[in-house]
């Protein structure tokens, strides 16, 4: 039976083994003379080339399948159009000369598709458009992002907020591998790297059919630079100095592809002193270094392409604000001068994320397995310097097997399975635990069918998700160290049943879209065990083992506008959510530390949108103004307000591009405007914001035509403004934000 099932396995897959060369051209559509130099290519198997001086292109060893290709050329509509590699042979490929280009056409990976057609609200920015301006962090760029904002402990610390929901309620994926770091912690940071960043793509509300559970406030994608054109070689280094910490970002990138083999390798340092208060003074502690290594490998031959991604990772960060004081103020915080030096609190993050990930091209689907394995081993000193006031260990392995079937024309099907394996384990020595051991297991199954007639296409989908958790009794434990868990065992079964539906309807000048959505998140350890007290958030904190999950439902909708030189959108949304899981103040005290217990709203209402616009004036052909304004209000059932709801924030950004021919070639100039409006509905206890201007400016050029030496210089916090985002963990403590911050970045490619 085993070589019968083996004969049938090499039959199928040498039949659609095969491959192909396949040519073609790119003309104008109304001229139809060539376009030179155009670039084009398969984004779903990363093979990409230019077009000669005629617009002739060619392809080798192409797999026998339906696929999208992608072209752009300067001055000319971006194309996306399927092809049918079994049948078509020879391509001839129109484009459309357009002097405005408002959008900027991605395809995701969250469902394959031009962005403007995703049912689900799916935004993509690339790496250039996330620095432009000369971020700091990974997750600070992430703010630029409508809807998005960030949640910080200073310059090294920060996690993304989607539409006020953060924590365990986001969800990160690195490259299709989901990623686990402790992120039950407000002080633990997000575990991803600017280092060899392709793009970023942000899934809004509840997320689970495609991701599994958690996401309720949303997804964060991250997706890898691609591969070089094949035959090609690039070696860059590239340096990044900011005044503000007098930090600098050293990096060095080399990808390569020959033959079948493709591989991109990079790795950088990066040192941060004290960062600088708009006063001149500095917070102390807010210090941070860190080291990472990225290797992605990939092979492809006729149908079958594989990739093996590995990812390490080391932080030392700094806790500002951290304190075992009874009554701290901020100057406690504050120093006149600044240091590198490392002093305790600190945490020592070290991640590893490996992923094997191999994809076979059908003629009409394509079947995909991902394994993987993510590692972050957290040590967080206190007060001692000899070993770790908490050492967790946090190891995940992730299946993912994925089929998409084009059925018809019309007609498409996802379905798969889906599962991880989460060990929390505490390791030795160490003075406390902050959660037990413990063992999760998750197993999902789902289907996901689109279907499209003219300009409309409509979705929807099912999934079952299983997860079996098993928490370990510590009582034999050292009562020394189990002061802030509950040492009682614990197993329990969660489970939820989700759905996704939703239509969207393109047309040149208006685009519909509406999707509901739903989620469940069943509840973290932290929030069913805790039993002590948490110096970092100045409080005690009591587990609940009655918790239940969360559910959410989410209506999307949104309606876009495209002009020739305006486009508008305006994308309203409500999250309603069930058994919404909080923490609230008890009469009781435990020492000087306030109690507090986790427990659950019967709902919680979190509504709002992003309204914006993109203007391109005809007479100004390289100017762009893009401004958007976006709001979240959110208030459980007796319509008490929640805690730690993002200010609403309206952000304006001005780009002039510039197309000299001169030894110095400026790219373009932009500025952005930030202006986050007072936040006034606060939860119980909490304290509100006011308001607040940023102004970025920033700029891109280079030297010589052949480009091979990049510069990027501007100013962040311009006016030096003295500022308390709502969501900045130090603003109890009444410190600021950094002050003015002017940085330069140089990049040289060697080849």
């Amino acid at each position: 039976m085993k070589a019968k099932v083996a004969i049938f396995i090499y039959f199928i897959l040498s039949f659609y083994g095969q491959a192909q060369e396949v040519t073609g051209k790119v003309i104008d559509q109304d001229t139809k003379q060539a376009v030179p130099f155009a670039k084009i290519g398969f984004p779903d198997i990363n093979i990409f080339t230019d077009t000669d001086s005629l617009g002739n292109f060619s392809f080798m060893d192409l797999p026998k399948a339906h696929l999208k290709i992608k072209v752009t050329a300067f001055g000319y509509e971006i194309k996306i159009k399927e092809i049918d590699l079994y049948t078509e042979k020879e391509l001839l490929i129109t484009l459309k000369s357009k002097h405005t280009a408002l959008e900027e056409v991605q395809i995701t990976a969250t469902e394959g598709k031009i962005q403007r057609e995703n049912i689900t609200g799916v935004y993509v920015a690339d790496k250039d458009k996330l620095f432009q301006t000369g971020a700091t962090t990974l997750g600070a760029s992430l703010s630029i992002i409508p809807g998005v904002q960030s949640s910080s402990v200073g310059m090294g610390i920060s996690k993304p907020v989607i539409r006020g929901l953060s924590g365990m309620r986001v969800v990160t994926y690195n490259n299709g591998l989901r990623i686990e770091n402790q992120q039950w912690g407000s002080d633990h940071g997000l575990a991803a790297s600017e280092l060899g960043l392709g793009k970023v793509e942000v899934v809004k509300g509840p997320s689970s059919l495609l991701y599994g559970a958690d996401a309720l406030g949303g997804v964060i994608h991250f997706l890898d630079e691609n591969y070089i054109q094949k035959g090609k070689e690039e070696l860059y280094i590239s340096t990044k100095f900011e005044s503000n910490s007098l930090g600098t970002t050293s990096e060095l990138g080399y990808r390569v592809h020959k033959g079948k083999w493709r591989a991109n390798i990079y790795a950088n340092y990066i040192n941060h002193s004290d960062f600088q208060l708009p006063t001149g003074d500095f917070i102390k502690n807010s210090r941070f270094w860190g080291t990472h290594l990225k290797s992605n490998i990939g092979y492809r031959h006729n149908n079958y392409q594989l990739n093996i991604r590995y990812q390490f990772g080391f932080r030392r960060i700094g806790i500002p604000g951290h304190t075992h004081k009874e009554n701290p103020s901020s100057i406690d915080f504050i120093s006149k001068e600044r240091s590198r030096n490392g002093i305790i609190p600190a945490q020592y993050n070290m991640d590893h994320f490996l992923s094997i990930e191999q994809t076979l091209f059908l003629k009409r689907s394509k079947l995909m397995f991902e394994l993987g394995n993510t590692n972050n081993d957290l040590k967080e000193f206190d007060e001692k310097i000899t070993f770790p006031f908490t050492h967790l260990n946090v190891n995940n392995t992730t299946y993912n097997l994925r089929w998409n079937y084009k059925i018809t024309e019309n007609i498409g099907l996802k379905t798969g399975f889906q599962g991880m394996v989460k060990i929390n384990r505490n390791r030795f020595p160490t003075s406390a635990f902050l959660i037990p051991d413990a063992n999760s297991i998750d197993n999902g199954v789902f289907a996901l069918a689109d279907y499209q007639i003219g300009k409309w296409r409509f979705q929807g989908g099912l999934r079952y998700d299983q997860r079996n958790l098993q928490v370990f009794d510590a009582n034999d434990v050292d009562t020394a160290l189990v002061g802030n868990i509950n040492t009682n065992g614990l197993q329990r079964k969660f489970d939820g049943v989700n759905y996704s539906a939703g239509f969207v309807r393109n047309a040149a000048l208006l685009s519909v879209r509406f999707n509901a959505s739903s989620g469940y998140r069943a509840p973290h350890l932290a929030e069913l065990q805790a039993d002590g007290i948490h110096h970092g958030s100045l409080r005690y904190e009591r587990g609940n083992q009655n918790l239940v999950p969360e559910y959410a439902v989410q209506f999307d909708a949104a309606l876009e506008i495209h002009l020739e030189h305006l486009e508008i959108i305006f994308n309203p949304y409500y999250n309603r959510i069930r058994h919404f899981i909080y923490l609230e103040q008890t009469p009781d005290v435990a020492g000087d530390f306030p109690v507090f217990q986790f427990e659950q709203a019967n709902l919680a209402h979190l509504y709002g949108g992003e309204f914006g616009f993109h203007y391109h004036p005809h007479r100004a052909h390289r100017l762009h103004i893009y401004s958007n304004f976006s709001i979240t209000l959110a208030e459980d059932d007796q319509g008490q307000a929640l805690s730690l709801i993002p200010q609403p924030n309206l952000s304006t950004t001005i780009r002039f591009d510039i197309n000299n021919d001169h030894l110095v070639r400026f790219k373009n100039i932009v500025l952005e405007h930030t202006y986050q409006l007072p936040q006034n509905r606060v939860g119980v206890l909490e304290t509100p914001a006011v308001d607040y201007h940023l102004l970025n400016l920033a700029t891109q050029f280079t030297i010589g035509k052949n480009e091979r030496i990049n510069f990027s210089t501007g100013v962040r916090n311009l006016l030096n403004t003295d500022y308390i985002n709502h969501l900045s963990a130090l603003k109890n403590l009444g410190l600021s934000q950094p002050g003015i911050n002017v940085f330069f970045r140089i990049k040289y490619k060697l080849k």
